[in-house]
This record gives C-alpha cells, sequence and structure tokens, in this order.
C-alpha cells in the first residue's frame, strides 16, 4: 500500500487562482481608497457660489447739470455739443437788457421814497429842514410837501393859540365886571336890609324899596348874562385849544400812514432791486470745472431757458470708472458690501482679457420697479482695483476704450460652501432620516 502525501502547494479545487483574485482585490482597494479619498476632499475643498450681475461703467465724478436760476433769452452761443471745455470759460450769455431798464426803473423809484421816510421821520421828531441841492426833484418836492403842511399845521395852531389868549383875556374882564357886580350887589342887599328896617319905623316909603329891589334886580340879571358870556368863552377857548392838538394828531396820523405805506413798499423795492441784480450778474454762463459737453438742448441763439431748467449737462471724466449695475432679486440676500467680484467687459476681446476685480461699495436698500410695479433689481455700486484697471489698459493697449456707460458683466464670490454640503451632507441626511424611521 503506498502512502499518501500531502501537497501544500496545491490548491482547493474549489478557490480561485491567485492570478485572478490579485487584480480583483487591488481593484476593490483602489476603488475603496478612491471613494474615501473623495469623500475627504468633498468634505474640505471650498467651493463658493456665483451671483451674476449686469451693469455699466459710470464716472467716479458725476456729470453735472447747468442749471439757470432766472432762465431768459439766449444772445450767445460761445460753445457745440461734446466741446471740451475749461473751468470758467463762457458757455452761454443770456439777454438781461430788459433785466437792466427794469432795474433802472426801480432804482429811480426807490431813492426818492427812502428820501421821503427820512423827511417823514424828521416830520415827526421836529427836525425837517429844507431839502439840499444834492437831491433829486421827486425827494425835494417831498422835502417841500412836508414843510409845508408842517408850516400851515403851526400857522392854525398859532391863529388858534391866538384866539385861545382873546378869549381868556376877554373871560379874565368879565370875571373882573362880575367880581364888581356882585360888590355892588351885596352893597344894595346891605342897604336893602336897612330901607327895610326904616319902613317899619314908618321913617322910608315903599316906593322907595321897591325902586331899589328893581335895580337889585337888574344887577343880579347883569351878573348872570355875564356869567353866561363867560361860560361861553371858556368853552371856545377850550375848543379852540382841543381843535390844535386835533389837527396835530391827524397830521401825526397822516404822517405815520404814509410811513407804513413806504415801509411795505421800500422793503418790496429793495428785493426787486437784488433778483434784478442777481439776474444781471448771472447773464454768463460759465463752465464751473473742466468737462466736455455732453448734452446741450439750448444751443441756438434767441432760444429761451425756462426758469430753473437744465442748460447743458457737462461730463467730467477723468479716467476714474465705477460700475453700476443691478443685482438680481432672487440674488440679493447673498451680496453684501465689501465683497468681491471679478468684472468682463462684454465688449472686448475676451481671449487675453486679463482678470479685473471689484469691490461692492453700496447697495440700494429698495428695489427698482418697472413701470408695471413689477421688480427688476436692486442698484448697487462697485469699485474697480485700480492696479487690475491699469493691468487691462496695458494688456489691451490702443485696442481698448473704455467709456462711460460702456456695459459690463459683474460675477460676485457668493458663499462658501464644500462639495460634500452638495453630495456627502443630503445622503447622510437622507440616511440619518432612514435610520431614525
Amino acid at each position: 500500500m503506498t502512502p499518501v502525501v500531502h501537497n501544500p502547494s496545491r490548491e482547493a479545487p474549489d478557490s480561485l487562482p491567485r492570478q485572478i483574485t490579485r487584480p480583483l482585490w487591488f481593484g476593490f482597494f483602489s476603488v475603496a481608497i478612491s471613494v474615501f479619498a473623495f469623500i475627504l476632499w468633498s468634505t474640505m475643498a471650498p467651493l463658493a457660489t456665483s451671483i451674476p450681475a449686469s451693469g455699466h461703467l459710470d464716472a467716479r465724478r458725476p456729470s453735472l447739470d447747468i442749471q439757470h436760476q432766472f432762465g431768459g433769452k439766449i444772445s450767445e452761443v460761445h460753445v457745440v455739443p461734446h466741446a471740451a471745455v475749461t473751468k470758467g470759460q463762457l458757455l452761454i450769455r443770456l439777454d438781461v437788457t430788459d433785466a437792466e431798464a427794469e432795474l433802472a426803473e426801480v432804482r429811480a423809484a426807490l431813492a426818492p421814497m427812502q428820501e421821503e421816510r427820512a423827511a417823514l421821520g424828521a416830520t415827526l421828531n421836529n427836525t425837517l429842514q429844507e431839502g439840499s441841492d444834492s437831491i433829486g426833484a421827486q425827494s425835494k418836492l417831498a422835502h417841500a410837501r412836508m414843510k409845508n403842511m408842517q408850516d400851515a399845521l403851526q400857522m392854525r395852531a398859532d391863529m388858534t393859540t391866538e384866539l385861545e389868549a382873546a378869549l381868556r383875556q376877554r373871560a379874565k374882564r368879565l370875571r373882573t365886571s362880575l367880581d364888581h357886580l356882585d360888590a355892588r350887589r351885596r352893597s344894595m342887599d346891605m342897604r336893602l336890609a336897612r330901607y327895610v328896617t326904616l319902613a317899619a319905623q314908618g321913617a322910608l316909603r315903599t316906593a322907595e324899596i321897591d325902586a331899589l329891589n328893581e335895580a337889585v334886580l337888574g344887577v343880579e340879571s347883569g351878573m348872570a348874562r355875564e356869567q353866561a358870556e363867560l361860560v361861553s368863552l371858556e368853552s371856545q377857548a377850550t375848543q379852540a385849544r382841543l381843535q390844535v392838538a386835533r389837527e396835530k394828531l391827524e397830521f401825526r396820523q397822516r404822517i405815520l400812514d404814509r410811513q407804513a405805506q413806504l415801509e411795505e413798499d421800500i422793503p418790496r423795492l429793495r428785493l426787486q432791486v437784488l433778483r434784478l441784480t442777481a439776474q444781471i450778474a448771472q447773464a454768463d454762463i460759465v463752465a464751473p470745472d473742466d468737462g466736455i459737453v455732453a448734452a446741450f438742448p439750448y444751443d441756438t441763439e434767441t432760444m429761451v431757458v425756462p426758469k430753473g431748467e437744465t442748460v447743458l449737462t457737462l461730463a467730467r471724466p477723468n479716467g476714474e470708472l465705477d460700475v453700476a449695475f443691478v443685482a438680481a432679486p432672487q440674488a440679493i440676500d447673498q451680496l453684501r458690501v465689501g465683497m468681491e467680484g471679478v468684472l468682463t467687459v462684454s465688449s472686448l476681446p475676451q481671449r487675453n482679457h486679463p482678470k479685473v476685480r471689484v469691490v461692492l461699495t453700496s447697495l440700494s436698500p429698495e428695489a427698482q420697479r418697472d413701470p408695471d410695479g413689477a421688480i427688476v433689481g436692486y442698484d448697487g455700486i462697485a469699485i474697480i482695483n485700480a492696479e487690475d484697471q491699469a493691468a487691462l489698459r496695458a494688456e489691451m493697449g490702443d485696442r481698448l476704450t473704455l467709456a462711460q456707460d460702456m456695459p459690463v458683466h459683474l460675477v460676485f464670490t457668493g458663499r462658501h460652501v464644500t462639495f460634500g454640503d452638495y453630495l456627502v451632507g443630503p445622503f447622510l441626511r437622507f440616511l440619518s432620516q432612514a435610520m431614525q424611521d
């Protein structure tokens, strides 16, 4: 019987040869390592969303709309559209002939009114003097009128004062006469008393007493007449004095009324003088800064510029450009001031277009709407990196022309995420929910 010898090198009949299993295991580990590396990369590799926006180049120094406060007819035009002008250069001259004539008339009317007001004040203060030869004819007339009115009033006052003095003197004489009559009546009363005593004793006749009584009544009647005349004279004197006071008050009231009217008219004429002077001074419209005449609607003589209208628009290009853009409404939540982006000039060749960085500096909090009220977007401003702009000009050379309002395209960097947030994150959340279920 022959013994059986075991050969370890011989494989089991149901196992695969090593030449087949080795590549399989190598492929399995390669796929596993690749999947693990991809998952590791997706959880760590940074990605960012892109926020596109359309806009245009905008000059950093805005254009100037030159307006005129008063307007008027154009007499001279010294520039043409799109002409380069320097600061202080004459652009347009307006016709101010009518304003000059009106100013002369207003000043001619204002001067005598001011002098008349001074004359009225001097009259009220009793310091009015004769007008000098240096003042005008109307002012002399105002002075003469005030002087005549003052002299007439003074004359009436003097006449009334003389009349009052005469009445007072006459009243004084009447009082003296009344005193004499009163003394005579008292004497007659004493004598009548003695006559009555003598008549009672039978030493005097009754007829003599009656005659004395009649004489007493006559004296009393004369005293009454003179007393009434005295009261009348005193009343006339008082009325004369009051008449003088009334005329003075009426004269003063007329002066005050005229002063009040002048106080209303003189400031109004002064304002008119200031307005006309300013209008004449602004007849020459000059350039407030260096620039180029962009819009020029009033470019012909004899045209009339309305008050407050824009006469022309002066652009001030200096090579410094910003970007004005409109952000889409669905991306406004991702935009923030200070975000960086990349600018592309769509009208320039893209083959050698360098990278131009921009920074978002301002963003409108209110949306822009169309005539129907639908939201169009949000206005924003971005500043171009000065070095990148210089590099763009150097790269493009003579082929580059950056002009205001040139259309551009912006791409801002939005939220920073990883690839795993898009791939692994949803799978893990789904797996977590499945395990919970």
